[in-house]
């Protein structure tokens, strides 16, 4: 996933992209990528192995929370809460 930072970085400037789910990131506590004006929120594999995975960048001016995530051998989850007045939205990557 280091590889296409740069792709990445591009394509949320080129489309506007507010909020952008990531599978198969096969990012570790020790490697993964930040992006300027974007948090990052992103599930490791229990095992500490660079496979599956799950990401999401979202633009920093949103607001938003992180919800509780899942790290099993068999699942991996990622939901955050997107508040958008007057509603709140929950989107996960799975």
């Amino acid at each position: 996933m280091q590889s296409h930072k740069e792709e990445i970085k591009l394509f949320l400037n080129q489309y506007f992209i507010d909020i952008l789910f990531i599978s198969e990131t096969h990012f570790t506590n020790k490697n993964y990528f930040s992006i300027s004006r974007y948090k990052l929120y992103y599930t490791d594999h229990p095992g500490g192995t660079a496979h599956g995975d799950t990401a999401a960048l979202i633009r920093e001016t949103i607001e938003h929370y992180e919800l509780l995530k899942c790290e099993e051998d068999s699942i991996l989850v990622r939901s955050i809460k997107v508040k958008l007045f007057p509603y709140e939205i929950t989107i996960t990557a799975v």
